[in-house]
């Protein structure tokens, strides 16, 4: 059967929604892990932010007629972040994913790092991005907690980011990771909370919260330093008592790691951090963005 891979249209976006929906929740249940999606509205808020956020970055896969997967890239000046990549559990076995990546690579290819987050359990994922290119550069911890709570040094001073942070943020945030992230910085201002460190008088710092029906996710953030990213989460974490937490932790940062699971995280799952290309570890310290993906 013949895969055709073409940019997602508006009429898709429920149907991609669902695959991605019992994509992930399938082979989640099939690894003894929670389900990460309650329904399938998650899915499709998903597939409606990026092609809100990034419209011709969207693609969709059909097999007679019928969609069966997605995959979605965010070019971000230099760097690009690839995914979800998802198929329908029924489609699978078939070199869809691979045609998916195969399209989203091409569409990149104009970019020198691109990168995506990978489930360390699913070994079938792994070995695909493997012959496709991708190295590994690193160990990422999904970290969950609620109710957290812990002291926040008083040399960070934390407040919520007005429209005229954004090209102060964005320009700290690439002089640190690399990434050219003002697009994403607009899109969460428009949908608060949103907070930002200072250091002296000085920014060091921000993270954007993404509340969903599994909870509220942090990310991205960047910080200076260690100390000022454990400022800035746990000010997010006392924000949000009483919900799930969650975030894309670069296990790099050991001691801050330590620092929070010691007042409540825990580690969900690990993931796989790859790139195609260019590679250079960040200065400070950082939370992966969730949305969008692998950035």
């Amino acid at each position: 059967m013949t895969v055709t891979i073409r940019h997602m249209l508006a009429e898709d976006i429920p149907r991609v929604g669902a695959v991605m929906v019992a994509a992930f929740n399938d082979v989640f249940r099939r690894h003894g892990y929670p389900e990460p999606f309650p329904s399938s509205a998650a899915g499709t808020s998903i597939a409606q932010g990026y092609a809100r956020l990034e419209p011709n970055e969207c693609f969709a896969a059909l097999q007679d007629g019928q969609i069966v997967g997605s995959g979605f890239l965010h070019l971000r000046g230099d760097t690009a972040g690839i995914g979800p990549i998802t198929v329908d559990p029924r489609a699978q076995t078939r070199g869809i994913g691979r045609a998916l990546m195969q399209a989203v690579i091409e569409a990149g290819g104009g970019c020198p790092s691109l990168r995506l987050v990978q489930d360390a359990f699913n070994v079938v994922s792994f070995p695909l991005y493997s012959s496709l290119g991708f190295e590994v550069c690193g160990t990422v911890a999904s970290l969950v907690g609620r109710n957290i709570r812990g002291d926040v040094s008083e040399d960070v001073e934390i407040r919520e980011w007005q429209a005229e942070y954004i090209e102060h943020l964005a320009a700290l945030d690439t002089r640190l990771t690399g990434i050219g992230r003002e697009q994403d910085l607009r899109f969460f201002h428009a949908q608060p909370p949103h907070i930002a460190a200072l250091v002296q008088g000085q920014l060091a710092g921000y993270l954007c919260f993404l509340r969903t029906e599994a909870g509220t996710f942090f990310g991205p953030a960047v910080a200076t330093q260690p100390s000022v990213l454990r400022a800035l989460i746990l000010s997010a974490a006392e924000r949000e008592q009483g919900k799930a937490l969650r975030m894309r932790f670069p296990t790099r940062h050991a001691t801050l790691l330590r620092e929070l699971l010691a007042v409540g995280f825990r580690v969900e799952t690990l993931q796989t951090y790859m790139v195609r290309g260019a590679w250079q570890t960040p200065d400070g310290a950082e939370l992966l963005a969730l949305f969008p993906e692998a950035l």
